[in-house]
């Protein structure tokens, strides 16, 4: 069997947009290793069917807390844990 820590974690985020000038938001579900994963298939698919989004808003489902957090916030907290002299 394989160890654990050898597995790719896959999130759920959830991109919230506007496209045009409309006042409705729409969404869109991507299931990734990581955010940047996420945004460039997010990026790909907007290219593909010719729109041009404004992001509102970005989460990751935390699956241990049965909720939506926002990604930009989570994404910021790692990067300040990773940039700390040890």
């Amino acid at each position: 069997m394989g160890n654990n820590e050898d597995r790719d974690v896959l999130s759920e985020y959830r991109f919230s947009f506007r496209h045009g000038e409309s006042d409705f938001i729409s969404e869109r579900h991507f299931t990734a290793q990581n955010l940047k994963a996420a945004h460039s298939t997010f990026q790909f698919i907007c290219r593909k069917d010719e729109i041009e989004p404004e992001i509102e808003k970005i989460d990751v489902w935390n699956r241990w807390a049965n909720r939506w957090e926002c990604a930009e916030e989570i994404m910021d907290e790692e990067a300040d844990l990773v940039s700390e002299p040890s």
